[in-house]
């Protein structure tokens, strides 16, 4: 029953992982689009058109996107084991090696995405409550949402490492760099 279980944890973690690597195929498209208007109209001289005059805010809109893809990619990217490494070390040890290498590695990172889960939590609560919003004048991007995602991916990111330390130990037959020979 357990084996089923975490079978079914990790189609459910995978399942999320793909969406959220859609969300940000789909949230980069979006930005691209946007920067290719604002500067269109910019700094071509094109008439805006729609909008009738450049879209202000992009400045925020952009740098606030920016890490929000970053993280929404994660999951996919480490359950995937897309992780870049040295192997100085990593190709000079047997299979067991391996796998306590990259158990070591998951449960580093899952200490980290838990940390920065932990450390984003108050951040996240006071700008639910204040409503923060970056930018002024004419245009302010709300901040909170970008807030919560951090801490909600994190806790994704954390369960991806885990799962995965614990495959690097229970099967170290399966490592990183036999999965990336195979392919």
């Amino acid at each position: 029953m357990a084996g089923n279980n975490r079978k079914a944890f990790e189609q459910n973690l995978t399942k999320a992982a793909n969406g959220l690597n859609v969300l940000a195929a789909g949230w980069l498209m979006a930005i691209a689009v946007l920067i290719l208007y604002d500067v269109l109209v910019r700094e071509a001289g094109i008439p805006a058109g729609l909008f009738k005059e450049p879209f202000y805010g992009t400045n925020e809109i952009v740098s606030n996107s920016v890490v929000a893809i970053l993280f929404l990619q994660l999951p996919l990217s480490i359950l995937n084991r897309s992780s870049l490494r040295t192997t100085i070390f990593y190709s000079q040890a047997g299979q067991k090696g391996r796998g306590y290498i990259d158990a070591t590695s998951y449960i580093i990172g899952a200490v980290m995405f838990l940390l920065i889960a932990w450390g984003s939590w108050d951040n996240m609560i006071e700008g639910w409550e204040i409503g923060e919003v970056e930018g002024s004048g004419i245009i302010t991007i709300p901040v909170y949402p970008i807030r919560t995602l951090l801490f909600a991916v994190s806790g994704i990111v954390a369960a991806v490492c885990l799962l995965l330390a614990y495959d690097a130990v229970a099967h170290p037959e399966e490592t990183e760099e036999d999965s990336i020979v195979a392919g």
